[in-house]
């Protein structure tokens, strides 16, 4: 055989598009890029010679060790490839560090419990190799092993109407194994920590990890409300005035994960997890002063719980001739909630008036839920086809006392199926997708059923010099929470009562958003915009009702007319130094818009996030300010608070640690401000942690590695349920 000798070789440009000089001849053309199967095609040259587009299949092997000397963003119809630097890796203790340091502009990571959401506060879809993944899996990926992260921005169908979706694609280990631990603990504030522990082993074709995290919070919190409440039988007017009231919770999660992959064939994955949680103290217990015009009291409101769900998690892949690939899912969960609710309210001495209100609540819930899902896969040279259904049933039995009893039964079933297809012509790629929800609720023998279409089209175009357009609509759903439809009512104090609706119905979301962006080698320049609508949305309303000869006011949802919500976000990221220095500021403004049966509310809300990152030989030296997120949902408008921190961080090969203040400037700490804007109950609620300002905290990890590598399987599809179903007594 003869050797092969290389004659030329170039990169391409922004826009894949390159040249190469070479003589009249036969050739064999080799391309390769980061994380796609390398391709080599015969190519006979005889003057200039055109081939088209190529199309490279992503790699679904392990790669070797790749030096990447600066982050590069790939624009694709559906999503952003990041290639993290070299000092972006070094400087990172873990997946979810890393995510940081890579700055992506409407992504927002707490620096406390390291939660993902978007610039618009909704939670972001993590997975690993496709796979759905929790922030403790994120957390125990190695960052050396992490090949590129995708970062889905307008999420397909297939990903069950999901803000955004970050996808780590990593290299896997061999035989041997790795152990993490990790912390965060705060030292002028030692009642919030976060900690985390991880070992995995692996053996043969099999892996077996072991995952726990404890992230206790022991904090003051102070609360201020002013209440006027416009009854039939005349107008009262309450202004409470708070004192530190403890919250105090451990929650502890734990999950073992049991792989076996059999190469390139088939893959089981088996997951047990266990979410357990211990709350003594509750986030709205208060301890205050109610005073009236006339009358004085003091307030005791105290709820304690504890709440368990474990679940098994089987999960079997198989991958068949010509890129064809089937998954299977199935997910069992049990969760077992315990409450106990007291409000007291006793008169001061010198008030006029002499009643005691005494509110007990005990609220038991057992919950079990069945999900399941199956979806097939088929590639092409330039179109990928996606087709899958799941089902999601759920048995609820809670059992009520105290001030009221009762026990509610429930079935509810969820069923979707989907349809998409993805195609790319020269510069214009589009994907379409097709999907059908059927929603069953049982309660008491009452039943009712709703179908949802959930069209979906995405498309882009790459303009070429660095600007792309993007442009996603699409057509959701969403069924009611169990606690919303408990047939139940619950008193919350003297003069409200919260009170459950089995009458609620499935409501239709539309989205339409669009983006336009432009890259250079040291700018990088984005404007996002989304208009939403829910049609019929699920929202309060307050209304009078006599019971036992006494006024008050029943907080209930319904099927309201209307919500509207438009968000408008440009950014700018500025990278010099090799990206070693960053700077990012991306200003936002929201407008909602709420529509219920018997009123109307508008907010705007104007923000900024900014941020400067330097990296250097393993160290990051950051700052990070988000304004206040505001949300106007029914008669609730939610005033968040500006969050700031700085910090510095040092990662070496097996071990870092950090330092970083939270809040440095803050006058009056963590402030949240709620406002319910109702015509017969209006109230204003301030919640202040004082001391959540100037909070010293301390990171560390620890990261061993033993053994050599392994190429593991990992699953694409994952689901999970967390939602207990119980209707609160808590004000």
């Amino acid at each position: 055989m003869q050797d092969t000798v290389q004659i030329a070789g170039t990169t391409t440009d922004n826009s894949g598009k390159f040249t190469i000089d070479a003589g009249n001849g036969d050739y064999i053309l080799e391309l390769s890029y980061i994380g796609y199967e390398t391709i080599r095609m015969a190519l006979t040259v005889n003057g200039d010679t055109h081939i088209g587009d190529i199309l490279m299949p992503e790699g679904a092997t392990e790669l070797g060790e790749v030096v990447v000397e600066s982050q590069a963003i790939i624009q694709k119809v559906d999503r952003q490839i990041l290639l993290p630097s070299k000092e972006q890796t070094q400087a990172s203790s873990d997946g979810v560090s890393l995510l940081q340091n890579l700055q992506i502009p409407r992504i927002v990571i707490s620096p406390i419990d390291n939660s993902v959401k978007t610039l618009s506060d909704e939670s972001v879809q993590l997975r690993i190799n496709g796979v759905e993944a929790s922030t403790s899996d994120v957390k125990a990926i190695n960052p050396k092993d992490i090949i590129r992260i995708e970062y889905h921005d307008q999420p397909g169908v297939r990903y069950n109407g999901a803000a955004a979706v970050v996808d780590y694609i990593v290299k896997h280990r061999d035989t041997g194994g790795s152990l993490m631990l990790a912390g965060t603990n705060g030292l002028t504030l030692p009642g919030i920590g976060n900690y985390y522990l991880a070992g995995k082993v692996h053996f043969n074709k099999s892996s077996l990890q072991a995952i726990a995290t404890y992230a206790p919070y022991d904090i003051y919190w102070t609360r201020t409300n002013n209440e006027t409440y416009h009854f039939s039988t005349g107008k009262i007017e309450n202004n409470e005035v708070g004192e530190p009231t403890r919250y105090k919770t451990y929650p502890v999660n734990v999950s073992l994960n049991y792989n076996w992959t059999n190469g390139d064939k088939n893959m089981l994955n088996i997951r047990l997890r266990d979410n357990m949680a211990y709350t003594p103290y509750g986030p709205s217990d208060r301890d205050s002063r109610l005073y009236q015009p006339t009358d004085s009291f003091e307030i005791h409101d105290h709820d304690k719980s504890s709440s368990q769900s474990p679940s098994l998690d089987i999960y079997y892949q198989h991958n068949l001739p010509h890129k064809q690939h089937l998954y299977f899912d199935v997910v069992g969960t049990y969760i077992n909630t315990h409450s106990d609710r007291r409000f007291l309210q006793t008169p001061l001495f010198g008030s006029v008036s002499t009643d005691t209100t005494d509110v007990i609540s005990r609220v038991r819930g057992d919950k079990w839920s069945l999900i399941g899902e199956a979806i097939y896969e088929k590639e092409w040279e330039n179109i990928m086809l996606t087709v899958g259904a799941r089902h999601n049933q759920q048995w609820v039995k809670n059992t009520y006392s105290g001030s009221a009893s009762a026990t509610v039964n429930m079935t509810t079933a969820e069923t979707y199926a989907f349809a998409e297809m993805r195609h790319r012509v020269d510069k214009f790629s589009y994907v379409v997708g097709i999907g059908v929800m059927h929603t069953l609720i049982d309660q008491a023998g009452q039943k009712q059923s709703n179908w949802i279409a959930r069209p979906q089209l995405t498309m882009s175009y790459d303009f070429g010099k660095g600007w792309f357009w993007k442009y996603k609509g699409y057509v959701s759903g969403y069924q009611p929470s169990l606690s919303q439809l408990s047939d139940i009512t619950q008193q919350i104090d003297k003069y409200q009562m919260r009170r459950g609706n089995p009458n609620l119905r499935s409501v239709m979301y539309v989205s339409n958003e669009m983006e336009l962006s432009w890259q250079s080698k040291h700018v990088n320049l984005n404007l996002w915009a989304n208009y939403s609508y829910d049609h019929k949305p699920i929202m309060e309303e307050t209304f009078e009702e006599i019971i036992d000869g006494s006024p008050y006011a029943i907080r209930m949802y319904d099927n309201q007319r209307g919500y509207h919500k438009l968000h408008v976000s440009p950014s700018v990221q500025v990278k010099l130094l090799d990206n070693k220095l960053m700077f990012n500021v991306t200003p936002f403004v929201k407008y909602m818009v709420s529509q219920g049966n018997n009123y109307h509310h508008e907010h705007v809300n104007y923000g900024v996030r900014g941020g400067i990152f330097y990296l250097l030989k393993g160290w990051r030296f950051y700052a990070d300010v988000v304004t206040a997120q505001h949300n106007l949902w029914g008669e609730t408008l939610t005033l968040g608070e500006l969050t700031h921190d700085i910090g510095i961080n040092y990662n070496s090969e097996h071990w870092g640690f950090g330092i970083m203040m939270v809040n440095p400037f803050s006058p009056h700490g963590s402030r949240t401000v709620t406002k319910d804007l109702s015509a017969l109950a209006p109230t204003f609620n301030t919640a202040v942690m004082q001391n959540y300002r100037q909070v010293l905290m301390l990171n560390f990890n620890v990261n061993l590695d033993f053994g050599t590598k392994h190429n593991e399987g990992w699953k694409r599809i994952d689901n999970e349920d967390t939602e207990s179903g119980i209707l609160s007594g808590a004000k």
